[in-house]
């Protein structure tokens, strides 16, 4: 869109999320201001149009390649200005840069700067693309699945339940209780997956933006506190519900499912004896 549309759309965001506009309005200006920079979008909840005054402002700045050093320290001199900052980091991120700012209270921007590159996802907002290097539509690895990567989430699953009975039986319960999480974020990766959910390998965060009430059977069973017969009886929960989420995901996608591996997981669990 053209600049005058851009703040447009800015200045009609709900009130509640005036102090993300201001972030935003100035990275635009910084957009506008820096010969370097070619793009300026805004993605995510605001990109959906789903964000609240919690929501977190995930954007990009695509630059020419020997202007990201001119932007990032553009970036760097701006952040005060954009509200009451609390502190920031800027470090390596899949081989660009991320910015992460804390601003008062819960607001915080996620800004990546890096060579431009071309086309857009459909969530995002481009506010600034005076190029046009956005103009067709492009799709990222995390919004596809195949039937390998079926294979793959639910093998990496019934790996994270079989390190719970390793763990279990040596009593470290630390080490349970994280591998039991690991396993419910490749749960979440195949329901997504199942419900075609956008971007099902993020997991959790996409399934709660499709339908927050639409959840596996038995999803509230897996979670436990720091306690064997707990964290036993929330793997066992674990390995029906990532069962019936591995099925349902291949029904969509086709995958052939680590079966065995399954079975001798579930066994693993069975015997031992921490339910009581």
């Amino acid at each position: 869109m053209e600049e005058r549309e851009a703040r447009e759309w800015l200045a009609a965001l709900p009130e509640a999320l005036h102090a993300q506009r201001r972030i935003m309005e100035r990275l635009l200006d910084l957009s506008v201001a820096e010969p370097a920079a070619r793009v300026f979008l805004v993605g995510c909840s605001i990109g959906r149009g789903a964000a609240d005054e919690l929501s977190d402002v995930d954007c990009y700045v695509g630059c020419q390649p020997e202007g990201v050093g001119d932007v990032l320290a553009a970036v760097r001199a701006a952040l005060p200005e954009m509200g009451e900052l609390v502190d920031s980091l800027e470090h390596p991120y899949h081989g660009l840069t991320r910015t992460v700012a804390q601003f008062a209270g819960c607001v915080q921007l996620d800004l990546v700067v890096a060579p431009a590159i071309e086309g857009r996802k459909p969530d995002e907002v481009i506010l600034y693309d005076p190029d046009g290097l956005m103009t067709a539509e492009r799709v990222v690895e995390a919004d596809v699945v195949t039937a390998e990567k079926v294979r793959e989430w639910a093998f990496l699953g019934w790996e994270a339940l079989a390190d719970m009975a390793k763990y279990l039986h040596r009593g470290s319960l630390w080490e349970a209780l994280a591998r039991l999480d690991q396993a419910r974020g490749w749960i979440w990766a195949l329901w997504a997956a199942a419900r075609k959910a956008r971007y099902p390998a993020f997991g959790l965060s996409q399934v709660l933006d499709r339908d927050p009430g639409d959840l596996p059977d038995g999803i509230e069973a897996t979670v436990a506190g720091l306690d064997a017969a707990g964290l036993h009886a929330a793997a066992l929960a674990s390995c029906a519900v990532l069962e019936q989420v591995s099925a349902q995901a291949a029904r969509v996608h086709g995958g052939r499912l680590p079966d065995e591996l399954a079975k001798h997981v579930t066994g693993l669990l069975k015997s031992l004896d921490y339910a009581n």
